[in-house]
């Protein structure tokens, strides 16, 4: 994919022709699942190989450019992941990232989700660098809530228990202090009321990001 192709969009692609694209992001989703448990004869895997790659081909005809948005300059507290829909930790249009749920609560941003299957590293536990990618994220969000943006400076993870696979789980990711257009941040993932990792972060805040429904104060 051309560099260039990072900011190309289609403004005039219909809601209509975004919910289809959601359609197949789930659809990809569930394909990401089901491949960790490959089984069965080599008739069947056959069959199964054949129309995979049929899909693959399929797709080729309405993926031959990028519609929708890859950054959108305003973020939108009401729906805080929307502002970058193909991110590979939290994009809900990239099969990669798992779905999850993201709000704007009590000066936090908090992400509600369950890593699927295809996530595990040690038995029943989700690999650590996929929970480190979801905090990068996270952290950067609490930033542009603030109605600013910039590039990761640092983040550190901490592990304090495994985080399970396939169970729920709640992030949250905050703002700690500020110094120039540097911003400390921090955050935290619970598994119900348990503590299971917590992180901090320096995040630049270089840059203005337009706030959607009011500022965050």
């Amino acid at each position: 994919m051309p560099l260039s192709d990072f900011s190309s969009h289609d403004p005039d692609f219909t809601q209509a022709r975004v919910a289809q694209c959601a359609r197949i992001i789930a659809a990809l989703r569930t394909l990401n699942r089901q491949a960790v448990r490959l089984s069965g004869s080599e008739g069947d895997l056959r069959a199964a190989a054949d129309a995979i790659e049929a899909l693959s081909l399929a797709l080729g005809p309405v993926t031959q450019s990028r519609a929708m948005e890859t950054f959108r300059f305003g973020f939108d507290l009401a729906d805080p992941n929307a502002v970058m829909p193909f991110n590979p930790a939290t994009g809900a249009f990239n099969p990669v990232a798992p779905a999850l749920e993201m709000s704007w609560e009590a000066e936090r941003l908090v992400a509600r989700l369950e890593f699927p299957a295809h996530y595990e590293s040690a038995p029943d536990t989700v690999q650590g660098g996929m929970v480190a990618a979801l905090y990068d994220q996270l952290l950067s969000f609490a930033v542009m809530a603030r109605g600013k943006t910039g590039p990761t400076i640092w983040v550190k993870t901490h592990y304090l228990k495994r985080t399970p696979i396939q169970q729920p789980l709640r992030f949250e990711g905050w703002v700690e202090s500020i110094e120039g257009d540097h911003y400390a941040t921090r955050g935290a993932c619970f598994h119900g009321d348990v503590k299971v990792s917590e992180a901090e972060g320096l995040m630049l805040g270089k840059y203005d990001m337009s706030l959607i429904g009011g500022p965050a104060k």
